[in-house]
């Protein structure tokens, strides 16, 4: 449940590197010190600024914004992952040494086709950190996730190696995470990272990456899989095609694969209606709660309702309101109303508790617990420990971190087919096995008719 300490408890360790995931593997186990130094020491360039920039804890430090990254799947999956991202990684940075592409004359700048992020005069939006962020649309979006102005200072990803490592990450969860785990090869990597190397476009640069991506796979133990190389590729980090269709998705304005566009599930008169159904008075939540808002914060998690098929997208959204009406009073509640527990929990010693500060409830989905607080902050751009008002104080970052939360506990049991009870579980298991029957049948009947707005039927086990 969302106040569940033994569930987050393992989620915030996962977040920090410590335990691993279902998958058994700890990335950090398999990036040792000596794995990072062993790529670095095989750079050749002269001048070598990688050297002085790029480290094994800012890896480690950044992976606790994207907890899934290699821990979807089996253990060979997890591995094969590790070893496609620092293939990637070496290659584009010449082994740990270029912090930025050698060819700056190129501005990348396409904003004719992505108005919604605009190239600010005078920047160049080129290749840089471990993956070579590149396009302004690339910038845009990552520093709208990160929480850094990456249009208008996007030498940040030079320059911040927390920031260049996270981005590299923010990417690869957003493009390629997804094609690893479905079990297309490394082939499909190439085709997301730079296409242009594929169907014999540079057959040398196609290969070193299938090399580095075989040795790194031989050091972790596990084998490489097929479908290494790629031969129809229409797919890479700078296309504009597939790229246009992404930073769409992240506006709202089309459907991804599964063919379903949230914005046009979640109207204005679907969200007028909610909140037009709350009986609490005062209701704050009327002049703070919008439907923009929402849809702003969704750019930053453009997976959700996108895996999957068309009604598994539809009940995703369901869910989601469902537990947001019925943690917030329908749309009511900004804070929780008994606001006497701290919620601090002293174990968690990465997010220590700030003095006289308290992490009760807040926000669409009631955020509650330090470890939640600064793990959301750490992955929006807030100072969740300091300032856990934020989330009651600004709509934005308080559907982001309600979007946040969804997305590290809830959606992939969405995804895999769980149903709507094991929903309840993450958000609340006090509910489940009898705790409190009442409420819980509170949730599946607003999760019903949603599911009854969007035309989708609401799946099997529905309770918990």
């Amino acid at each position: 449940m969302a106040r569940s300490s033994v569930i987050l408890f393992q989620v915030s360790l996962l977040l920090a590197g410590i335990i691993s995931s279902a998958a058994g593997v700890s990335v950090a186990d398999l990036v040792t010190q000596q794995f990072f130094d062993n790529i670095m020491n095989q750079a050749s360039a002269n001048p070598c600024p990688g050297k002085s920039f790029y480290t094994r804890q800012a890896f480690l430090d950044a992976l606790g914004s994207y907890s899934q990254f290699a821990q979807d799947g089996s253990d060979d999956t997890s591995k094969q992952e590790v070893a496609a991202f620092f293939a990637h990684v070496t290659h584009e940075t010449g082994y740990l040494c270029y912090i930025e592409e050698t060819d700056q004359s190129n501005g990348y700048c396409d904003d004719t086709n992505y108005p919604q992020y605009p190239c600010a005069q005078g920047k160049k939006y080129y290749g840089r950190g471990p993956l070579q962020l590149t396009w302004n649309y690339n910038y845009g979006a990552a520093g709208q996730s990160i929480g850094f102005d990456g249009l208008n200072s996007p030498e940040t990803v030079a320059n911040d190696v927390n920031i260049s490592f996270k981005a590299a990450l923010w990417f690869w969860m957003e493009n390629v995470h997804s094609v690893v785990t479905s079990g297309q090869g490394f082939g499909a990597t190439i085709q997301k990272i730079n296409s242009q190397e594929c169907n014999g476009g540079a057959q040398d640069e196609m290969h070193a990456r299938v090399q580095l991506y075989q040795q790194y796979c031989q050091d972790f133990g596990v084998a490489p899989g097929d479908n290494l190389t790629c031969r129809r590729a229409n797919k890479m980090a700078r296309s504009s095609v597939i790229l246009f269709q992404v930073s769409l998705l992240l506006a709202g304005i089309i459907s991804s694969a599964a063919g379903i566009s949230v914005a046009d599930l979640v109207t204005q008169q679907f969200f007028d209606n909610i909140m037009n159904q709350a009986s609490a008075n005062p209701c704050p939540g009327k002049s703070f709660y919008t439907r923009q808002a929402f849809l702003d914060a969704l750019g930053s998690y453009s997976q959700f309702a996108q895996d999957g098929s068309d009604d598994t997208s539809k009940q995703e959204v369901a869910a989601f309101f469902a537990h947001v009406t019925h943690e917030t009073g329908y749309l009511c509640y900004i804070e929780e109303t008994d606001q006497s527990n701290a919620y601090c929990d002293p174990s968690y010693t990465q997010y220590p508790c700030a003095q006289g500060k308290k992490y009760y409830g807040r926000g669409p989905l009631q955020l509650t617990w330090n470890y939640n607080y600064g793990a959301a902050g750490q992955s929006i751009g807030f100072d969740g420990l300091n300032s856990p008002e934020t989330v009651a104080n600004d709509v934005n970052i308080s559907f982001k971190a309600a979007m946040w939360f969804w997305m590290e506990n809830v959606h992939s049991v969405v995804t895999s087919g769980q149903g709507f009870g094991a929903t309840i579980k993450k958000i609340n298991s006090q509910e489940c096995n009898g705790g409190d029957p009442a409420e819980m049948n509170a949730r599946v009947q607003l999760y019903r008719q949603y599911c009854q707005d969007f035309g989708v039927a609401p799946g099997d086990n529905l309770t918990c």
